[in-house]
């Protein structure tokens, strides 16, 4: 059977009722396991991955996400985040000497950060939102 690409919206709907069924999803694959079980009819078969999902989820805020990390190679210099693809910001601070000194990178779509120490995402916890 040939799978079918879903529609952004079509995606929304079938994550809203997978949070109505469900207050914690417990990792990504689960979640990408259960929406895609509501999007599937008799004739389609439709699928979705899991970085897709994880966007969409912060664009139109329908989750709250957990993000659990490990260390990374601090030489690595990141560009870009790795949970949703926004742009970092650094927080700098000054020396006692007038210079600065990054401290930290933020995102501000989806609350990631990282310091010297590279955190790498390894899981996310999705929890239904509470503030709709």
């Amino acid at each position: 059977m040939a799978y079918h690409i879903a529609s952004d919206d079509r995606i929304i709907q079938a994550i809203r009722r997978v949070f109505k069924k469900y207050r914690q999803v417990s990792s990504q694959t689960r979640l990408k396991t259960l929406v895609e079980k509501e999007l599937q009819t008799k004739k389609k078969n439709f699928q979705v991955t899991g970085a897709r999902l994880r966007l969409l989820i912060f664009l139109h805020r329908l989750a709250d996400v957990e993000i659990h990390t490990r260390e990374g190679d601090p030489r690595k210099i990141l560009t870009r985040c790795p949970v949703c693809t926004g742009s970092l910001t650094r927080v700098k601070n000054q020396t006692i000497w007038g210079g600065e000194v990054t401290l930290e990178f933020r995102c501000k779509n989806c609350g990631y950060w990282t310091g010297k120490k590279k955190r790498i995402p390894t899981r996310y916890v999705f929890h239904k939102n509470t503030s709709k």
